[in-house]
């Protein structure tokens, strides 16, 4: 391989991985559906663990920030361990990572989400692009005690 497809290579998985910090950001801000548009691609197809389908970039946008009035009103998505097995022609890759998620629901109740991502990345003329996406919650798990406001200072030993 040459030097020139190694860089390109590498320069696919570097552009992947901030797609999926992009993500984290589009569904921790608000969420955004305006962040969100931008990361699929018009035809992408979103599975939400056993809880729906979303298909297009714009179902999916608004799907998820419409979501804040009846799910889940604040999110803060950790979204780690990403693995990219990039194509042989470098236009498209299977993509995993993981999820771990501190998150407050329309009601009030603070949960916590644990489980995994498998998505299709596809290169397009400005970025790349999720062309799927599904999510596999493995734990939502209701925390009783709910989250505190942040200490004026820290205990001191």
């Amino acid at each position: 391989m040459s030097l020139e497809a190694r860089i390109a290579r590498l320069e696919a998985y570097q552009a992947i991985e901030r797609l999926i910090a992009d993500l984290g950001h589009g569904f921790d801000s608000g969420p955004s559906a305006t962040l969100l548009r931008g990361l699929f691609t018009a035809d992408a197809v979103f599975t939400i663990d056993g809880y729906g389908v979303l298909a297009g970039a714009d179902a999916i946008a608004d799907g998820v920030a419409g979501n804040a009035d009846t799910g889940f009103r604040w999110t803060l998505h950790y979204l780690v361990s990403p693995r990219i097995d990039l194509s042989a022609d470098g236009r498209s890759a299977a993509v995993a990572f993981m999820l771990w998620e501190a998150a407050t629901a329309a009601s009030g109740r603070a949960y916590w989400i644990g489980g995994s991502y498998a998505a299709t990345a596809v290169a397009a003329e400005d970025r790349w692009r999720f062309a799927s996406l599904t999510l596999g919650a493995d734990l939502i798990s209701h925390y009783p005690e709910g989250w505190h406001d942040k200490p004026a200072a820290l205990d001191q030993a």
